[in-house]
């Protein structure tokens, strides 16, 4: 899935703003060419190449930047806004509002935007909720069955009725034979620590199922391996690759399964080389905290391969004793594909029950027969694009999708200035509202495929 940066959908977004020439040079940032110091005066002399500069006598170009905002991108300085208060054309030089920059070594990158970036960027996330379902995240979470429990609660990452209910049952991966890992189903175990794999600042024990009652923290039957991180520590447990020559200029792909509560810790790992690959939401390798998930990440190694292992690793983001549960690997290497050996089902007859608790929406499937125990539930449904805040931030989409979010913000900027605009100048924006507008609908054949509700079979179970 495409994703873009805040960094990138801000430019783009000013780009069709209509200011794109003076976002920064050649479509990305403008660069100091005086160190910044502990004052508010920033200089590039970038800006008068590219003709914001004096035409004709002295001064005739100072007032171009007045009141526009500079966002700097600096490592003392990052994301600090400041207002132009003037700019000094011959020199290059913006004196900016408010209180004093912090010194930076080196050149330092900054935009210039005619509208505050923190605009921008409301006016950005709160486009991916006007632009949905057109715009949407498709979303997959998992839930255990439990004995005796016919209503479930649909998972928050799905914004409205599923798409489709799935049972799937366990596999058994020891069997797939393409599968490079050993003991990939945490079966067998000395003293506590899974046999071929190697935790490192993590511990380790053996789960075993059980029957009265059920435990849940086993994928399926048989064992899986407790895992409990150590406080402000990177963990990992990964399993080394035997001749890993074998597998060069080919892609890997690993799945495994893992329960864990606490969202954005833990994660998958692929080193290669020695080179450190985690997995991140966007590819499906980074867990959410709803239980069992299954989490998947591939790399290409088109280089000769070294040295090779893969597995789990937990985040330097992890502040407390994580406790999570890993269960069913497997690794192939070769396909482009990932594989997906599941028994599965689709489940075509249940009500949705949408319930608000308190202040929360809590929002239920009922089913009127009974599951069996220990089974997977698999909603699949559609969710809002990621909110953005950080530079580094992404929303799952890429043009020209991009395209389409684009006249979902710039309608919500619009209304908003609007909102302040004279009798007299209504009509420019009323305009450019309506302009918008008709582009989002000219727009709309890039719309992101969403399927529609299954039937549902009154007799099913």
């Amino acid at each position: 899935m495409a994703t873009t940066t805040l960094l990138t959908l801000r430019r783009e977004f000013a780009s069709y703003l209509g200011y794109y020439w003076a976002v920064g040079m050649d479509g990305g940032a403008w660069s100091t060419t005086s160190d910044i110091g502990a004052s508010n005066i920033a200089v590039s002399t970038e800006l008068r190449d590219y003709g914001f500069d004096d035409f004709g006598e002295g001064g005739d170009g100072d007032d171009f930047f007045e009141n526009w905002f500079a966002i700097f991108l600096g490592t003392n300085n990052a994301g600090k806004i400041r207002r132009v208060q003037a700019y000094d054309a011959s020199a290059g030089q913006l004196t900016l509002t408010g209180t004093d920059l912090a010194s930076e070594t080196g050149s330092t990158d900054f935009e210039i935007h005619k509208y505050s970036p923190t605009l921008l960027r409301q006016c950005l996330n709160i486009a991916r909720t006007k632009s949905y379902p057109l715009l949407h995240l498709p979303v997959a979470r998992t839930l255990m069955t439990t004995q005796g429990q016919r209503r479930y609660e649909v998972p928050a990452a799905i914004t409205e009725r599923p798409i489709a209910i799935w049972l799937e049952r366990g596999h058994d991966v020891t069997s797939y034979i393409n599968n490079i890992l050993s003991n990939p189903s945490f079966e067998d175990f000395t003293s506590g620590a899974p046999d071929s794999w190697t935790a490192t600042t993590l511990d380790t024990a053996e789960e075993t199922s059980t029957t009265t009652p059920i435990n849940y923290a086993v994928r399926d039957s048989g064992s899986s391996v407790r895992l409990t991180s150590q406080t402000s520590s990177t963990g990992t447990l990964l399993q080394t690759i035997s001749s890993p020559g074998t597998h060069s200029g080919q892609r890997i792909s690993l799945s495994i399964w893992v329960y864990c509560l606490t969202a954005s810790v833990v994660s998958t790992q692929l080193t290669i080389n020695g080179t450190i690959n985690l997995g991140t939401a966007a590819d499906g390798g980074l867990h959410t905290g709803s239980g069992w998930e299954k989490l998947t990440h591939y790399e290409d190694m088109p280089v000769t391969v070294t040295s090779l292992t893969v597995g789990l690793s937990v985040l330097s983001t992890a502040t407390d004793n994580t406790e999570f549960y890993a269960d069913d690997a497997l690794c192939v290497v070769g396909p482009l594909q990932e594989p997906s050996p599941q028994n599965r089902e689709e489940l075509r007859r249940w009500d949705y029950v949408p319930v608000v608790e308190g202040s929360t929406q809590r929002n239920h499937v009922v089913f009127p027969y009974p599951l069996p125990d220990h089974y997977l539930l698999r909603f699949e449904g559609s969710g809002y694009l990621s909110s953005v805040s950080a530079d580094t931030d992404t929303m799952e989409i890429g043009a020209p999708q991009t395209d389409l979010l684009y006249r979902y913000a710039a309608e919500e900027l619009y209304e908003r200035i609007g909102m302040n605009t004279p009798d007299s100048d209504g009509n420019f924006d009323s305009r450019r509202t309506a302009h918008v507008r008709n582009e989002q609908a000219r727009l709309q054949m890039h719309s992101l495929p969403r399927h529609n509700p299954k039937i549902k079979i009154p007799d099913w179970g």
